[in-house]
């Protein structure tokens, strides 16, 4: 998908749901096909952590299944940012499972000028050896349990990381979580981070 289309209508009601829900997360998907969005459905956060993070409720997700029926598809889901810019953050970049949907983000950091992105998070589950990983990068906590290393386009990429960077062109995340003890690694992913441009109409 080249871009995602836009009515000027729905931009309209992305940008009140999320100043509606704040200072919580809000949340909901977007019907469509091809890339052109025609209708909007808010979802519930049903997320532990409202402040930080979102889960769309199962309900709503289900109505995929009745766009396929029709012909469409389920071509975003959309959340709000209401105090950080409009860029996946590493717990969106984990819980991003739909890879054929386009990820919206407003951001409220300046309410008076919201600012809406989309992106691809495209997971890729690559041979790595996450302990050495570990050692060698930065991760910072995300979350509890949650671990993440974000390798930018314009930053040198670090020897360990070059097997990675020759499959998955940065931008991208490198996340991983623990088990309680936080000692072992259940499972590391690279997920790749692709703007996807934004036409209003």
């Amino acid at each position: 998908m080249e871009s995602i289309r836009l009515p000027k209508a729905i931009v309209e009601e992305i940008i009140a749901h999320a100043r509606a829900g704040k200072p919580e997360e809000v949340c909901g998907i977007l019907r469509g096909r091809d890339g052109q969005v025609l209708e909007l459905y808010r979802a519930r956060n049903v997320a532990q952590d409202r402040i930080h993070d979102y889960t769309v409720d199962p309900q709503t997700l289900l109505k995929q299944f009745e766009f396929e029926d029709q012909g469409d598809a389920m071509v975003g889901i959309y959340h709000s940012h209401p105090v950080s810019p409009a860029y996946p953050s590493a717990t969106d970049a984990w819980n991003a499972h739909y890879p054929e949907s386009v990820y919206l983000i407003v951001s409220l950091a300046q309410d008076e000028a919201p600012v809406l992105r989309a992106f691809r998070l495209l997971t890729h589950f690559l041979e790595l050896d996450p302990e050495r990983l570990r050692r060698a990068l930065p991760f910072e906590q995300a979350r509890p349990g949650l671990f993440a290393y974000f390798q930018a386009p314009d930053q040198p990429i670090p020897e360990v990381l070059k097997p990675v960077a020759e499959q998955v062109p940065p931008p991208f995340y490198l996340v991983f979580a623990t088990d309680e003890t936080g000692e072992h690694i259940e499972e590391m992913r690279v997920v790749q981070v692709v703007e996807v441009p934004i036409q209003v109409e």
